[in-house]
């Protein structure tokens, strides 16, 4: 009987070890198919959606395989699903859990487009339709939102960010760096317009008595963080009193404002 040489045993040996590598593999999918299924599910972070909205949202439901599941299509779909959700982060938690963590957009302001108001956040995202006088959603109330005035708007479609008409791309820019600033500095509540009609003269109502003029957006940060002192000088000085805060001349440098009573 023939005895096998070098090359033939290490034909058989590479043969055995492919075998196993097959079978180890097989092994871990139908462990993974048997084992590894979603058993729990927990959502953290939402306030305005229920647990059972973002669950369906998402897709996923008891007994699917945990790892067989793809994070950036749910997220995507929750999203898509759920507009006033800016993003959705989906981990994975062994042996059987999916924690979907949610970060919600506070609505911010209202624009009016093609005989319709649209529901915004800071970003400059919709997130809503508003339809009649009797609108409710997630507890909005319609007069404590920001009304965006000189806006010429080209589409609005819901979850996405809205886009101007040509030519009009600065005064949507203007509007988005302006909300962006007054969410850093949480007066949001307190305003209730923003007119970009104008780049060179843009201005807000404030506090219901007051009309804060930026003047251009140079300095937009600087002028936003010097405003709730320089209102709460000017109370202290101008008790009641209505009128014009002039911002355009604070710089980086210089913190120089202008109270004009009206």
């Amino acid at each position: 009987m023939a005895t096998p040489n070098k090359r033939q045993l290490s034909k058989i040996s590479s043969s055995y070890i492919a075998l196993g590598v097959i079978l180890i593999t097989l092994t871990a999918i139908l462990g993974t198919s048997i084992f590894m299924r979603i058993n729990e599910i927990r959502i953290e972070g939402t306030s305005l959606y229920s647990i059972e909205e973002v669950v369906e949202a998402s897709g996923l439901s008891a007994g699917r395989n945990l790892f067989l599941i793809n994070p950036q299509s749910v997220s995507s779909r929750i999203r898509e699903e759920l507009p006033f959700v800016s993003a959705a982060n989906i981990k994975r938690i062994l042996p059987d859990t999916v924690v979907i963590e949610v970060t919600e957009s506070p609505a911010a302001g209202i624009v009016n487009f093609s005989g319709e108001r649209y529901v915004i956040d800071s970003e400059g995202r919709v997130l809503a339709m508003i339809s009649g006088e009797d609108f409710s959603l997630h507890g909005l109330v319609i007069d404590d939102l920001i009304e965006i005035r000189g806006l010429e708007i080209d589409d609005a479609t819901i979850g996405r960010t809205l886009r101007a008409e040509f030519g009009a791309e600065t005064r949507l820019q203007n509007m988005q760096d302006i909300l962006a600033a007054m969410a850093r500095e949480g007066i949001i509540p307190d305003v209730s317009y923003i007119d970009v009609s104008n780049s060179a003269n843009l201005h807000f109502g404030y506090l219901g008595i007051y009309r804060v003029v930026l003047g251009e957006r140079r300095h937009l940060r600087q002028k936003l963080e010097v405003l709730v002192p320089t209102v709460e000088d000017i109370v202290h000085r101008h008790p009641n009193t209505p009128g014009d805060i002039n911002m355009t001349e604070v710089t980086d440098v210089t913190n120089r404002v202008k109270f004009q009573p009206t």
